[in-house]
C-alpha cells in the first residue's frame, strides 16, 4: 500500500501547486485570447499585418535560416510572433516534451517536476517589464488560442520558456549535458567592432535546424535583431539599430537566487531602450537576476567593448582599450567568483578560453568576418594540436545551436545555416529587413562558404560514427549473448568512419582490451588521449583504461562514457 499512498500524496501536492502557481494574465493584455488571426502566405513567406517570417537559403545549399520581421504594439507584436512561428514552436515544444519523457520515466514524476518548476518560477511576472509581459501574452495567444484541457496553457508555458536559460544553467560544463558557449569581441582594422559567438545550447537539432533571426520593431522603441528560436522574445545574441550588441554566456557554477528577471528578457530590454554603452551598462547593473552570466557588450558608435559579469549579488565590467576580449563560462571578477563554484583545471571552459586567447592574440587587430568565422570553427587545442571532431574541449565541438558574427558597424548578422558552425554563414541586414514590409528583403552581402568538412562528407561520416557509438551503448546496456564482439565491431566502425573522434577511439580501445587485445587497446588509448578528449570524465576514464592496458590484470569497473546528444538519447529510450 505504501507506493499507492506515496503516489496519492504526490498527486495531491501536484494538484495544489497547479492552482497555487498559475500566473494571472497581465493587465495590459486582453482578458481572453483574440480570435485566431488568418495568416497570408506568399510562396514560403508567412505574413500577418506588418509582420512576416520566411526562409533564407543560400544558393547551392540544402539548409538555410528563418528570418522574420515582427512589428507593432506589445500585444500585437507578440500575437504576430506566436501566430507566424506556430509550426516551429509546436515542433520545438513536442521535441522538448519527448526529451523530458526520455529523461524522466513515469508520468506522475514528470507532472510533479513540472509543477515544482512552475512553483519556483511563480514570481516571474513580478520581475518582468509590463509591456514585455503583454508581448508574451500575445505570443501565447497567437500560438495557442484555445487552451488545452490539461490546464497547462500557453501563457504559462511561454512565460516559463523565457526562463529556460536560467533554469538550465546548472548544466553548463556538466558532462551529461555539456551546454557551454564561446564568444569574443574584436576591433577591426577599419574601426568597426565584431561580436562573435557559438551558442552551445544542447537542446536538440531542432533548435539548430529551425534557428530564427528576428528583427523586432516595437512601437516607440529601438528596433533590434535577435538570433534565437521561435517562441523566444528574449535575446541571447543580438544588436540594435543604434549599434549596441550583446551576447549571453552562463557562468558555470555561478551564484543563483530564488527570484529575478530572466536575463534574456533583460537583454531584450537593453536593446529596445539603450543607444549608448553607458546606458546599456547601467540598465544591466539595475536588473535583478536569479542566475549568474557573462554578457558580451559592444557599442559600434564609440567602439567600446567589455565583458559584463553579473550575478544576483555582484556586478563588474571588464572593459578594454585593446584589440579584443574573449569569454567562455568562467567569471574573473573576485566578487562575482566569491559565491561561484570553482571550476576544475580540466574544465572545458578553461581549455576553450586558452585556445581562444591564443587565436585572438595571433590575429591582433587584423580580424574581419571570415577570420572570425574561422575562429568559431576552430577544433584545435591551445598548443595548436588537433582535437578532432565532437570534442568538448574545442571551440567548435559540433554542438552549437547557433553560430553568429555580428558586424556592428554595418548592422549585419552573419548566421551559420545548419549544421552547427558548418553551414554557410548567411548575412542578414537589419535595415533591409526593416524596410521589407512584403517579406522580401533587398539582396545584401553574399554568404560565406560552408566548412570544407561538411562539403567533403566528413560531417556525415561523423554522424554515422555517432550512430555506431549509440549501438555500443545499447549492446552494453542489454549485455546479451555475443554483445562484446558486436560492440567491438560497432566501435571499430565508428573509429574507421571518423578516426579523429576521440570518444569513439577511446571506446574502441575499451572494447579491444575487454577482448584481450592489450597492445591494440593501448595504441588506441594513446591515440585518443593525444586529442585531449573532453569533457573531463571521458579523459579520466580513458586514462584509467590506458593504465589497465599497460599493467595487465583486472579491468576498471566502469566503462568509458560516451555522451549522447538529446536526439540520440530520445532514439535510444524509444527503442527500449
Amino acid at each position: 500500500m505504501r507506493p499507492a499512498a506515496g503516489g496519492t500524496l504526490a498527486a495531491l501536492v501536484a494538484a495544489a501547486l497547479l492552482g497555487a502557481c498559475a500566473p494571472s494574465r497581465p493587465a495590459g493584455a486582453p482578458a481572453a485570447a483574440a480570435p485566431d488571426p488568418k495568416v497570408e502566405t506568399f510562396g514560403e513567406v508567412r505574413r500577418l499585418g506588418p509582420s512576416w517570417v520566411g526562409p533564407v537559403v543560400p544558393p547551392g545549399s540544402e539548409n538555410g535560416i528563418l528570418v522574420g520581421r515582427f512589428a507593432g504594439a506589445p500585444y500585437d507584436l507578440g500575437l504576430a510572433f506566436g501566430r507566424l512561428t506556430r509550426p516551429w514552436i509546436r515542433s520545438q515544444e513536442t521535441h522538448l516534451d519527448t526529451l523530458f519523457t526520455a529523461l524522466i520515466a513515469g508520468g506522475l514524476k514528470r507532472s510533479f517536476i513540472r509543477q515544482l518548476s512552475a512553483f519556483r518560477l511563480r514570481s516571474l511576472p513580478d520581475e518582468i517589464p509590463p509591456d514585455l509581459l503583454v508581448s508574451i501574452a500575445g505570443l501565447a495567444d497567437g500560438y495557442e488560442p484555445v487552451p488545452p484541457a490539461s490546464g497547462w496553457n500557453a501563457w504559462r508555458r511561454m512565460l516559463d520558456l523565457h526562463a529556460l536559460h536560467d533554469v538550465s544553467q546548472r548544466f553548463v560544463d556538466a558532462p551529461a549535458l555539456a551546454a557551454a558557449c564561446t564568444g569574443f569581441l574584436a576591433r577591426t582594422p577599419d574601426g568597426g567592432v565584431l561580436l562573435a559567438r557559438n551558442f552551445d545550447f544542447e537542446g536538440g537539432d531542432v533548435f539548430d535546424r529551425q534557428k530564427l533571426v528576428s528583427v523586432v520593431r516595437p512601437d516607440g522603441k529601438i528596433p533590434y535583431l535577435s538570433v534565437g528560436f521561435s517562441g523566444m522574445l528574449g535575446v541571447v545574441t543580438g544588436f540594435n539599430r543604434e549599434g549596441i550588441g550583446v551576447a549571453l554566456q552562463a557562468i558555470a557554477g555561478g551564484e543563483t537566487a530564488g527570484s529575478g528577471e530572466p536575463v534574456t528578457l533583460l537583454l531584450a530590454d537593453v536593446l529596445r531602450n539603450e543607444s549608448t554603452f553607458d546606458g546599456a551598462v547601467e540598465r544591466l547593473r539595475r536588473g535583478k537576476v536569479f542566475v549568474s552570466d557573462l554578457i558580451l557588450l559592444a557599442d559600434a558608435k564609440s567602439g567600446r567593448i567589455a565583458i559584463v559579469e553579473k550575478s544576483p549579488s555582484a556586478f563588474a565590467v571588464r572593459e578594454t582599450s585593446g584589440a579584443w576580449l574573449g569569454a567562455t563560462n568562467e567569471a574573473e571578477d573576485a566578487a562575482v567568483k566569491a559565491r561561484a563554484r570553482a571550476l576544475p583545471p580540466e574544465s572545458t571552459s578553461r581549455k576553450r578560453r586558452a585556445r581562444l586567447d591564443a587565436l585572438l592574440a595571433r590575429e591582433g587587430s587584423t580580424l574581419d568576418v571570415p577570420r572570425a568565422v574561422a575562429i568559431l570553427r576552430d577544433r584545435t587545442g591551445a598548443d595548436g594540436a588537433e582535437l578532432g571532431h565532437g570534442n568538448r574541449n574545442a571551440i567548435d565541438a559540433s554542438i552549437a545551436a547557433h553560430s553568429v558574427v555580428l558586424d556592428l558597424a554595418h548592422r549585419r548578422a552573419w548566421v551559420a545555416a545548419f549544421p552547427h558552425t558548418l553551414g554557410a554563414y548567411v548575412a542578414v541586414d537589419l535595415e533591409a529587413v526593416l524596410a521589407a514590409e512584403d517579406g522580401r528583403p533587398a539582396p545584401g552581402a553574399g554568404p560565406l562558404p560552408a566548412d570544407p568538412w561538411l562539403v567533403s562528407g566528413g560531417f556525415g561520416r561523423y554522424c554515422e560514427a555517432r550512430a555506431a557509438l549509440a549501438e555500443v551503448r545499447t549492446l552494453e546496456r542489454e549485455a546479451g549473448a555475443g554483445w562484446l564482439e558486436a560492440g567491438a565491431a560497432a566501435a571499430g566502425r565508428a573509429h574507421a568512419l571518423c578516426p579523429d573522434f576521440a570518444e569513439a577511439t577511446a571506446k574502441f580501445g575499451e572494447m579491444e582490451l575487454r577482448r584481450g587485445n592489450r597492445v591494440r587497446a593501448r595504441s588506441l588509448f594513446d591515440e585518443a588521449l593525444a586529442r585531449d578528449p573532453g569533457p573531463a570524465p571521458v579523459r579520466a576514464a580513458a586514462e584509467r583504461w590506458r593504465e589497465a592496458a599497460a599493467r595487465g590484470g583486472a579491468l576498471p569497473k566502469d566503462g568509458i562514457p560516451t555522451v549522447p546528444t538529446p536526439d540520440e538519447l530520445i532514439a535510444e529510450r524509444e527503442k527500449r
